[in-house]
């Protein structure tokens, strides 16, 4: 009989089974086997205890077959799924399942011949604590979710949620925007001298008066400034300095780290990251072998195994240098879970360039990015010639800086900072004069805090001590998922900005459970959970504690509803055209809409920012009234004129004829979102941009008006085939 290896992931198997041959047999669950139940809370509260009602996930009845199946034919079950809270629990959730009395549990933190060898010759059993803390957590989000959601949809609209997490990052948000619409610009001004010395020139800054900080200057302290510091005048030099300056590396990433460094550099979304960094370490089908290529990549962890920065000493003296080696031992924060190692590279000989022609284009570019940090966690510090000097002239002090790099250290494989001044100051000496040759200023503004983006929002959150190296992501994807958050731009860099929906549900949520959703009560409750897994704090208690206060806070809120829902009406000072009663701002299914105030009695609406609708020359075919103009949960679209005697609707036309016959364009949404086609059955018309006014200079037909320009898709027609390709994988690594 063999041992049965059950892990959570089809492709984990599939590399462990290559990697341990046919002396054990490997199987996936396939994800979880068990969950709260979708359409109930599945959380019982009896005589103070909190009972969570796991039950079979639906769909899964086949695996859990197979997985029992196979446990009685083999000698002994390892169960292995991830080393987590979230891998204990389906560890767990198995071993309810299987009847073999065999059962132990390995963990792997990485999926190479050598990890998997260790973690099966030290098998051990599923840690309980670390299964209690899950089922905490699990309820506790829960319960917020089950909760405090259906608020969400009496107050503003269905399909909302709040989340015990998700919601403190909203307000994280949302107060950023707030400090940003209240900041109030003041004027200042910078100056900065180019002086000449030795036949050299050189840029310096003010940087003191007096001896008094002059970092933004006042109208009156420039135009001062400015009678004193001539062109054309001595200055001093007060100090000069020369000296080698150190730079050491960045520590090897941890989770958080390794989402916000793939954002700054690739643009990737967290999520993105994380399934990409799931795929490096699960398995890599190489030339001879598939074997994972990264250490276990959910973790808060700076720890590397001694034998492994032995082992890099060794590859970086070799191949680089003994003067480029430096080991180095990173210390962890508090609470950090150090049975995890740092995100790593498995094995140092597969460099990027090696495994590159065995990955995709996404994959390659972020094992490049985790395998050059390691090994520049490792070398010596990258070593610049500094230089300083302060100037000054009747009180006014100014300073310069140049580097010039002499070792590069591990900048030679990597650096993401160019540190490197343009010039190099000339060796001066104190007491030397130097010549004032121009005194520019500037006039600046003080520039409100910038906001977030997914990158230092996961750092602010990790800062504060919310969430965890496997929730990063999700946190950040659900907000946009839900709507309450957009981007500046279209980069995944760009800034967050909460939407007017996230902004309206942070007002309800903050003032009503002020003690829920903050950052102290956030960071007390994860440290709650991490006690749960050392033992120090029992589970029902923790739940206790909490459910206390927050079903009162709960009960306060539901029986204030009706008077919640009359505060968010708004009035708009404008009358309804069909009754005229006043208009007023409402919330319903599609977002935010005007309404008449008679109603139920007038039921008249439209779309905030709408005029009247307007009219069109189309009529309708089923009555014949004209069609107007409307805007739903989809976009434009017309409708009859005589809604709600009349349901008519059809899709929008475009004010343009189609470039290619000539026939109506109409905007239709698919499930790429909004696109235009040629209401023409034989016409081949169909783009993801709309028409643009612009005609074609050569055929005078109207232009496709892409986002880098509009184009001719009768004289052009390749352009379209590569917009609309280049369109929907833009699409398709959004949704990743």
């Amino acid at each position: 009989m063999k041992d049965l290896i059950i892990v959570e992931s089809p492709t984990k198997a599939r590399t462990i089974k290559k990697l341990l041959g046919p002396k054990v047999s490997v199987i996936s669950s396939k994800g979880h086997i068990k969950d709260l139940p979708k359409s109930r809370l599945g959380v019982k509260i009896e005589d103070g205890k909190f009972i969570p009602e796991y039950i079979k996930i639906r769909g899964k009845a086949k695996d859990i077959k197979l997985i029992q199946d196979a446990a009685k034919k083999a000698e002994r079950v390892l169960l292995a799924p991830d080393p987590d809270r979230e891998g204990e629990a389906i560890a767990q959730h198995l071993a309810e399942e299987i009847t073999n009395g065999k059962i132990a549990r390995v963990r792997f933190y990485e999926i190479t011949k050598r990890g998997i060898a260790e973690a099966l010759a030290n098998p051990g059993q599923i840690d309980h604590l670390l299964v209690d803390a899950h089922r905490t957590r699990r309820v506790l989000d829960r319960l917020v979710g089950y909760k405090v959601s259906p608020l969400l949809w009496k107050l503003v609209r269905g399909g909302l949620s709040a989340g015990r997490v998700q919601s403190v990052a909203l307000r994280i948000l949302c107060e950023r925007e707030a400090e940003i619409e209240g900041f109030k610009p003041e004027t200042y001004w910078v100056i900065k001298g180019l002086f000449e010395a030795r036949g050299e020139r050189f840029e310096a800054e003010l940087v003191k008066i007096k001896d008094k900080k002059a970092e933004r200057l006042d109208e009156g302290q420039m135009r001062k400034a400015k009678t004193i510091l001539r062109a054309g005048i001595d200055a001093q030099v007060t100090k000069f300095e020369r000296g080698p300056k150190s730079f050491p590396p960045s520590p090897p990433f941890k989770t958080s780290t390794l989402q916000q460094e793939a954002a700054s550099a690739m643009h990737f979304a967290p999520k993105r990251t994380m399934r990409l960094a799931q795929g490096l370490y699960e398995g890599v089908t190489l030339e001879e072998t598939t074997v994972g290529l990264i250490t276990y990549m959910r973790t808060d962890s700076l720890r590397i195994a001694p034998e492994f920065i032995a082992a890099t000493k060794h590859f970086i003296v070799q191949t680089m240098g003994e003067e480029y080696s430096k080991p180095r031992a990173y210390r962890d924060r508090k609470g950090a879970q150090a049975a995890h190692e740092a995100i790593r590279p498995t094995l140092l000989a597969r460099s990027p360039d090696f495994v590159a022609p065995h990955l995709d284009r996404d994959s390659k570019h972020l094992y490049g990015l985790i395998y050059r940090r390691y090994l520049a966690s490792q070398m010596a510090d990258s070593v610049y010639d500094q230089r300083t000097v302060g100037i000054e002239h009747e009180g006014y002090l100014f300073r310069a800086r140049s580097l010039k790099r002499i070792f590069e250290g591990y900048e030679k494989v990597y650096s993401r900072e160019k540190r490197e001044t343009d010039f190099v100051l000339p060796e001066l000496k104190d007491g030397e004069r130097v010549r004032l040759v121009k005194l520019t200023v500037e006039r600046k503004q003080t520039q409100p805090p910038p906001r977030y983006t997914e990158a230092s929002l996961i750092r602010k959150l990790e800062a504060n001590g919310i969430g965890r190296p496997s929730t990063y992501a999700a946190i950040v994807s659900t907000l946009a998922e839900r709507h309450y958050t957009t981007r500046e731009g279209r980069r995944r860099s760009d800034p967050l900005m909460p939407t007017e929906l996230g902004r309206v549900v942070n007002d309800i949520l903050v003032p009503r459970f002020a003690d829920l959703f903050n950052v102290k009560f956030t960071r007390r409750m994860e440290a709650e959970l991490d006690q749960i897994a050392e033992g120090k704090l029992d589970w029902q208690r923790a739940l206790s504690d909490f459910w206390k206060p927050f079903s009162a806070a709960l009960e306060k809120v539901e029986a204030e509803i009706p008077e919640i829902k009359q505060e968010m009406v708004k009035e708009t000072g404008e009358t309804c055209p069909k009754c005229g009663k006043p208009l007023v701002e409402k919330w319903g299914r599609f977002g935010k809409f005007l309404a008449c105030s008679g109603f139920p009695t007038c039921r008249y609406t439209r779309p905030i920012g709408d005029a009247e609708p307007q009219e069109t020359d189309k009529r309708c075919p089923e009555c014949g009234a004209a069609m107007v103009v409307k805007v739903g949960r989809f976009g434009r679209f017309l409708a009859c004129s005589r809604y709600p005697e009349c349901k008519t609707t059809m899709p929008y036309v475009l004010g343009h004829p189609c470039p290619l016959c000539g026939g109506e364009v109409l905007e239709l949404r698919g499930k790429r979102g909004k696109f235009y086609k040629c209401s023409n059955d034989a016409c081949t018309f169909t783009s993801p941009y709309p028409l643009s006014d612009e005609k074609c200079p050569a055929c005078d037909a109207h232009m496709v008006a892409a986002p880098a320009g509009a184009f001719c898709v009768r004289c052009n027609p390749e352009k379209m085939k590569a917009k609309t390709a280049k369109k929907r994988k833009s699409e398709d690594d959004s949704k990743a």
